[in-house]
């Protein structure tokens, strides 16, 4: 039997570039773990521990499936688990919902960029989507390769931000339970008033946005093992990032009072340079995040390196652009995200009954060569 091919760097990248991809602007400033785990207090941990389980065998299937199958289009992936007919209307659900957040991101890009550093707002935008542009023109390939060193330069950060929380924790223990009781009183904006579907809601709406990326990924390994390996590691990377943060937030819960940027508010109050270096990652977690968004759209059009390509990502990039902060994209996300994490929630169910049908079929055939 033919030995798997495993390597650690490829591995550490498609790792990565998971991490990098899950870890948008949303993640990157505090809001999104906040809202759909910290409020929760201590149980926002268990949360994460259900988004954990849930994702794991789902990345682990998803980076699998795109290794065995390396479809000429990630697409496809829908197709293969729902048929022809079913297929189609998540394959276009997807491209609608991946491409009305890559312009909401883009759009709010150049605000971020201008509360940061002053820099005009325009300029901010452009910036940012020249750079996803560029990254996105150079393939499929170059993509992962970048934002998969950026991704766990992101944990790291973030992890660091937990460790001084867990700290703290130390010298007063009370502040978990402190926090657990008042933080709900705050008036933070809160995902659901139930902890464990806050973590269920999070991973489907993490596995809707980012099944034709993941396909993607598993194509791009060089055996299934690594493929496979990759998909868990990454999962796991990023759920110890969502920790790290409910942690710190947990414990600095005085500091992120009316702040948007909570993860800014921290950085700060542990040091200023710490401060300095989070608002660069904001910034990195907004282009890894534009780029790739941009990037899975395109590719459900034309195969990477093409004229074609190149052409249609121009095209978006510009329409990204232009239209971003005139058309209310943020009122379509709204309508699109609870329908998300249910359409998510189908099509786990698709997966789980072709993935048992495969199994079946397989094991069926297993029996009748040793009868025979």
């Amino acid at each position: 039997m033919k030995k798997e091919l495993i390597s650690l760097k490829k591995i550490i990248i498609l790792a990565g570039a998971l991490c990098a991809y899950w870890i948008g602007a949303g993640f990157a400033t505090g809001q999104e773990v906040l809202q759909f785990f910290t409020t929760s207090g201590a149980n926002g941990i268990i949360a994460a521990v259900i988004f954990l389980a849930l994702m794991s065998g789902l990345t682990y299937i998803l980076y699998g499936i795109g290794q065995k199958k390396k479809f000429g289009n990630p697409y496809d992936v829908f197709e293969y688990y729902c048929g022809k007919v079913i297929g189609q209307v998540y394959i276009w659900y997807t491209v609608v919902l991946v491409y009305a957040i890559f312009v909401v991101m883009l759009a709010g890009a150049g605000a971020t960029i201008n509360q940061y550093y002053g820099i005009p707002t325009y300029v901010g935008t452009g910036v940012i989507a020249l750079l996803s542009l560029g990254t996105v023109v150079l393939g499929v390939e170059k993509l992962i390769e970048i934002i998969g060193v950026i991704g766990p330069i992101k944990i790291i950060f973030v992890a660091i931000v937990g460790v001084s929380g867990i700290a703290t924790l130390i010298n007063q223990p009370n502040l978990l339970s402190e926090a657990s009781n008042l933080i709900p009183t705050l008036g933070f904006q809160t995902a659901s008033s139930n902890w464990a579907w806050s973590g269920i809601l999070y991973a489907f709406l993490a596995l809707m946005v980012s099944i034709p990326f993941q396909v993607d990924c598993g194509a791009s390994a060089k055996s299934l093992k690594e493929a496979r390996t990759a998909g868990l590691i990454g999962t796991i990377a990023f759920t110890v990032a969502i920790i790290s943060l409910v942690i710190a937030e947990l414990v600095y819960y005085k500091l992120i009072v009316g702040q948007q940027v909570p993860t800014l508010a921290i950085a700060n109050h542990i040091s200023p340079v710490l401060g300095l270096i989070f608002s660069v990652l904001i910034v990195l977690s907004i282009y890894s995040a534009v780029a790739s968004f941009l990037l899975v759209t395109v590719r459900k059009f034309a195969v990477d390196k093409t004229k074609k390509f190149n052409t249609i990502a121009i095209i978006l990039t510009a329409i990204g652009m232009i239209f971003g902060g005139i058309l209310p994209f943020d009122k379509l996300v709204n309508i699109l995200y609870p329908l998300a994490g249910y359409s998510a929630i189908i099509f786990t169910c698709f997966i789980i009954y072709k993935e048992l049908r495969v199994k079946n079929r397989k094991f069926d055939n297993e029996v009748e060569v040793d009868i025979n």
